[in-house]
């Protein structure tokens, strides 16, 4: 097994999730899509975050090519969109990606339908959020997640899941997101160390879920 993990961002990262894949044997590669970089022989895909929205693809070319990856291996292979990733996987179907309401910080989604990647979770979940976008939900996709205030917070479209939040943060990254981001509240550091360890096992529960599907996918 080898997964993929496309960065936008030199850092936006796996995080946890890195740390998980080590614990557990997996062997994954980053693939630095902001610097030029381009592989496509994973057999699942973690299309990561980033500050740039998807209508912003003229600028940042790099994007055009994700959109394009999703379109070709959405039927084929698992993918994975956090943030960023999860309206890239809604551009790639044609949908609107645009700026909306900012959530920054412990925000609660509900879970309002099952789906194999998130077994597990209770129905309605506190998750860190990190974005200023929303998008459209692609044509025949499945509702996961919804927001009280930002509605369309995860779905699936084929063998490709989205989700708007970050669960693959870490203590240290929120503080080092926080403390590089003029305007945010440095509040949302000692909130956060109450939170991390909950939002560390539904990451762990969502890995877990992962790695089954591609191995189920793959016959590995």
């Amino acid at each position: 097994m080898k997964i993929l993990a496309i960065k936008n961002h030199r850092a936006e990262g796996l995080g946890y999730i890195e740390e998980l894949f080590a614990q557990k044997g997996v062997e994954y590669e980053y693939v630095e899509a902001w610097n030029g970089e381009r592989k496509e022989d994973g057999d699942a895909y973690i299309i990561l975050g980033g500050p740039m929205g998807v209508y912003e693809a003229e600028k940042y070319p790099f994007l055009k090519w994700e959109m394009e990856l999703i379109r070709r291996e959405a039927e084929r292979k698992p993918i994975l969109g956090i943030c960023l990733g999860a309206q890239l996987i809604a551009g790639a179907f044609g949908k609107r990606v645009y700026p909306f309401k900012k959530e920054i910080g412990w925000f609660y989604v509900n879970r309002v339908d099952d789906d194999p990647l998130f077994d597990g979770f209770p129905e309605r979940i506190e998750v860190f959020q990190w974005h200023g976008d929303t998008f459209d939900l692609p044509d025949g996709a499945r509702l996961i997640f919804t927001g009280d205030e930002v509605r369309n917070q995860g779905f699936r479209a084929g063998e490709a899941v989205g989700i708007q939040f970050h669960l693959e943060m870490t203590l240290e990254l929120i503080e080092k997101w926080v403390k590089t981001t003029e305007g945010v509240p440095e509040s949302i550091i000692d909130e956060s160390a109450d939170k991390i360890e909950e939002h560390n096992r539904l990451c762990e529960i969502m890995v877990d879920n992962f790695i089954r599907e591609v191995e189920q996918k793959h016959n590995l």
